[in-house]
């Protein structure tokens, strides 16, 4: 139980009452209007510490903004985030009309009043409609602005906050302050997010890029023995497969994935004519391969974590659950899980594949294999998973088919369940030609999968999923242009040039990511969904009336 001090109740009422004013036509009672700001700015605040995304912050600020009693604001208006080429792009709006939002998309500095406020760097405020007004449509009504820049530490452009109020308004005494301590509010904001963002986008880059260069660096020294991209992918995954399937947390998944492609990194060591040799080895010769795990193992010396379970790997690959491998003679859970589970793998992706030594064998033979090597070669444990998993390790198989394990990769990414919907397959986009219409729809989940993580601020998956697109274009591209040539399309050349430039600003996103991420993921979405959709129902559709017309041979056409 507690106790209220009196003279605290009484003071609180006097305060009470000093954040009233008598409104003199009604005689009732009504907060003051440096109140109203105060708990403005307050609740603006509470809605930057809440774990939604940008969009959805900007379009709260608006609603807090509008309900200012005393500004009269319209219940409309906007936020641009200025990208590095000086223009506006628009972030988040409250209730603007159609067109207005499709024009109002990107305004460069010094273009209507928003521009014009970031040029001058100063609050532009506006009673109507007039010369500086310069994007319009027929159905707008009349209206004044606030058009208020927002800007960094540094006092550049960052944005602009626009605020729609009633057509001939007069400003309020308590507007001037009001409008600065917005203007410094929602930078804040901005600025917040922004460098939240750029150091999130950095890391994941920055982790991608570490990744790209190991697998390059695997790649090089796994060529050497005539393998492909395709098998240090493959291994990734199976081992992720064998790895769920025993229960390992995702953070060891994760490890396992990244580790595993350097598990033969010590054959850089070994020379061509026995690493290339087409026959048996020798006991000489097998002797000398087998002390590619050793060298593996100094060369991934180190106190990181991918470092320390890489070298693990590297080093226990080839020992055996009995005891009879190398280069150690290790036994049971003496050797490391890691290491088991690559064995396991290793050798799956080895008999099914075809080597310079031996041609591949069927799955089914595989498989006996290591049923046969359960309590010898292998832990019986991980063999039972890999076997439950099997409809998986074939997918992951065919997926990275060594053939073209680029292609491959790019036409197995997975149509991913998003809740968005704010682009979906229409049967107008169909162009007949069954093929290239499975890429698009697969094109638009990928749309819908950026922009659900634009919605949700998920970094790391607008990083993945413009990655993803980026392979999945690359590759798709390259079919359908490759149709072309053979179909003797007479406009390959402007297609290929457009294709090209869908796939450089797919670059540019990413880079632009990094320096102005609100700007980026703001025009992200809608640049992309706009681009496939006029490439489908223009020069795609050309194509496909250019395939009807001629009847090709061998094309399927619906």
């Amino acid at each position: 139980m507690s106790f209220e001090d009196p003279s605290s109740k009484a003071t609180a009422a006097i305060e009470l009452r000093h954040d009233l004013d008598r409104r003199e036509d009604t005689g009732v009672y009504a907060y003051t209007p440096e109140w109203e700001t105060k708990t403005a700015i307050s609740r603006i605040l509470d809605i930057v510490l809440k774990p939604v995304g940008f969009g959805q912050q900007l379009e709260e600020i608006l609603d807090v903004i509008v309900s200012v009693s005393w500004l009269n604001a319209e219940r409309k208006g906007a936020v641009f985030v200025a990208n590095g080429r000086r223009e506006l792009v628009l972030a988040a709006h409250h209730d603007l009309d159609e067109p207005l939002v499709k024009s109002c998309a990107k305004v460069p500095f010094g273009r209507c009043l928003c521009g014009k406020a970031a040029e001058e760097k100063r609050i532009l405020f506006r009673t109507c409609l007039d010369k500086d007004h310069e994007t319009r449509h027929a159905d707008m009504g009349e209206h004044g602005h606030y058009n208020i820049p927002l800007l960094d530490n540094q006092g550049d452009v960052i944005g602009v906050l626009v605020l729609y109020l009633e057509h001939g308004h007069r400003p309020h005494r308590e507007e001037r302050h009001f409008t600065e301590m917005l203007g410094r509010t929602v930078s804040n904001v901005i600025i917040s997010r922004n460098l939240q963002l750029r150091s999130e986008i950095s890391r994941i880059r920055l982790h991608k890029a570490q990744l790209e260069i190991i697998h390059k660096l695997v790649a090089a020294s796994e060529y050497r023995d005539d393998d492909t991209g395709g098998h240090i992918r493959r291994l990734s995954r199976y081992a992720a497969v064998v790895g769920r399937g025993i229960g390992l947390p995702e953070d060891q998944i994760e490890l396992l994935e990244l580790a595993i492609p350097m598990h033969d990194i010590g054959k850089i060591g070994i020379p061509d004519k026995i690493l290339q040799k087409q026959g048996k080895l020798t006991v000489d010769e097998y002797q000398t391969m087998q002390e590619h795990t050793e060298i593996g193992g100094k060369i991934l010396s180190g106190s990181h974590p991918l470092m320390k379970a890489s070298r693990e790997i590297a080093l226990s690959h080839h020992e055996k659950w009995d005891g009879s491998g190398y280069p150690r003679g290790l036994a049971g859970e003496d050797i490391p899980l890691f290491g088991r589970i690559c064995s396991l793998v290793d050798v799956f992706d080895a008999l099914t594949t075809r080597r310079p030594y031996k041609e591949p064998w069927p799955i089914q033979r595989a498989l006996s294999f290591l049923r046969d090597g359960a309590g010898s070669h292998f832990e019986p444990r991980l063999v039972d998973v890999f076997l439950e998993s099997l409809t998986e390790i074939v997918e992951i198989k065919s997926q990275y088919d060594d053939s073209n394990w680029e292609a491959s990769a790019a036409r197995g990414l997975e149509l991913r369940p998003v809740r968005c919907e704010k682009a979906l397959w229409d049967e107008q986009y169909a162009l007949g030609i069954e093929f290239i219409d499975d890429q698009h729809k697969y094109l638009i989940n990928l749309i819908n999968r950026i922009h659900t993580a634009i919605e949700e601020n998920d970094s790391t998956e607008i990083v993945e999923a413009i990655l993803d697109m980026k392979l999945y274009t690359e590759v798709h591209f390259a079919e359908e242009e490759d149709l072309m040539r053979k179909a003797g399309y007479p406009r390959l050349r402007q297609h290929m040039a457009l294709h090209r430039e869908f796939v450089d600003k797919a670059d540019l996103f990413l880079d632009e990511l990094e320096q102005t991420p609100l700007a980026a993921t703001a025009e992200i979405s809608s640049y992309l969904m706009d681009w496939l959709v006029t490439h489908i129902q223009t020069v795609d559709a050309d194509y496909a009336q250019f395939i009807r017309d001629n009847k090709t041979p061998g094309t399927s056409v619906a």
